[in-house]
This record gives structure tokens, sequence and C-alpha cells, in this order.
């Protein structure tokens, strides 16, 4: 263990340290360059390779989903009606009907205002793989602006948005006739750092309109509200429509 003393010595010492390892690494690839002038161009591509492509990789994927992110935002419309993201999809939908019934049902006028569902979402817990880094990056982000207002997917997905306090209790905004609907369907998980138990999302593949999209198929997936949704109401709504028999 490392004592600061009161003259200061120590935390000289460890800066010096610092200061000297910076030295070495820079030293090292002052050297590594070096070697590397007039050496083969297969020599240069390895090199590149094991010290600097992931980086590359990682930086690039960053800018590319910041650069996504920022066109979706500069070219939907002025206001965003509806928005929901589903996570782990298993099936292939072949259209877009389930929103496109969702904006007639809500006659949402498409000039004005966005409706959207995002099915590209993907999301396994305890792992850094680039498609869950992604997929959280860009929710998180559309979560700040208040834009998303569903997200269905499995649980370990709603646990995730249940431990970081992104999701209602949503026995605490559903009118009372979806309360008593729903009441042997919720889905309890750890809320926040208190890790209190809540009802987070509602078991929802029985849902005649969501079986149909194909989006689940033989899957259990979970409907929770996003805790800052703009569009609750609407959002609602479409808990509803998910269980409208089709027309």
């Amino acid at each position: 263990m490392i004592v600061i003393m009161n003259d200061g010595g120590v935390i000289m010492e460890v800066y010096n340290k610092n200061r000297d390892k910076n030295n070495s690494m820079h030293d090292e690839i002052r050297e590594q360059n070096a070697k590397l002038k007039g050496a083969p161009l297969k020599e240069k591509l390895a090199y590149y390779k094991e010290y600097y492509l992931k980086t590359t990789i990682v930086v690039a994927v960053i800018i590319l989903l910041v650069g996504s992110i920022a066109y979706s935002m500069l070219t939907a419309p002025s206001d965003t009606a509806f928005a929901a993201f589903f996570y782990n999809t298993t099936g292939k939908p072949s259209d877009t009907g389930l929103i496109d019934d969702f904006v007639r049902h809500l006659d949402i006028d498409t000039k004005e205002h966005d409706a959207y569902i995002d099915a590209s979402m993907y999301y396994t817990p305890d792992s850094t793989d680039m498609n869950t880094f992604m997929t959280m990056e860009k929710t998180m982000a559309v979560i700040s602006t208040g834009e998303l207002d569903v997200v269905v997917g499995d649980e370990d997905t709603l646990d995730y948005f249940a431990r970081s306090e992104c999701l209602h209790d949503i026995t605490a905004v559903l009118p009372d006739d979806l309360l008593a609907r729903f009441e042997d369907k919720l889905y309890y998980a750890k809320y926040g750092e208190a890790q209190t138990l809540t009802p987070v999302g509602i078991y929802v593949s029985d849902a005649p309109r969501l079986a149909q999209s194909g989006y689940y198929t033989g899957a259990e997936p979970l409907f929770g509200l996003i805790v800052n949704a703009d569009n609750l109401d609407n959002a609602i709504e479409f808990l509803r429509y998910l269980y409208m028999e089709n027309e």
C-alpha cells in the first residue's frame, strides 16, 4: 500500500514513474516506425493489423453510428407520434403491416409526424459483441430525446432497462381496464440500484396482431413503456391495438 507523505514525495515519485512509462512507450513507437521504414508492404500491413486494426474498426463503427443517429434526427419529420424498438426478434416479417395498420388506426398524418418500429435491435446480457454495443448506444441516444415510447423484447432485455431505470412501473400508468386484463401477465424485474421488484412489462405472445406480424415466432416477448416517452397515450393505445382482432 502506498502512503502519501506530507511533502508530496510519493505523489511526485508516482508521477515520475508514469512519465517514464509514457516516454518508454513513445520511444518504442519511434523505434517501431524506424524499423518499418523501407520494410516490405506485407510487413507494414501485418504491423498495422496487429496494433491498429481493431482500434480503427471501433472508431469507424462509432462514427457511423453517431452519423446514422444524427442523419435520422435531421431528416425525420419534425415530430414523432410513435416509436418502438423490437429486440431479439425471432421471425422475419415480409412487410411493414404492423406499423402501417397502427398508423391508420390512430389516423397519424405521416407527412407531419413520424411513426416507426425498429426491429433491428439486438441485446445479449454480459456481451461485448459489436451488435449489442451498437444497439444500446443507439437506444440510449433515442431515449435521451424522449422519442422512444415502447420496447418489446425478452426477459433479459427488460431486465436491462429496469436496472437502468428506463421503464415505467406499468401498473402506475395503464388505465383500469387494461390493468384488469393483464394482471396475470405482468413481468417483475429488479429496478434501479435498490433492485426493488417492479412490474415493468407484460407478456404479449398471445396478442393477435403481434403474432400475425411474425416478429416473434415461438418466443415469449414482453411489452414495456419507456419512462420518459413523449407519446405515452399512443404507446398505451399500441398495446390495445396489438390485442385487437384482425379486421
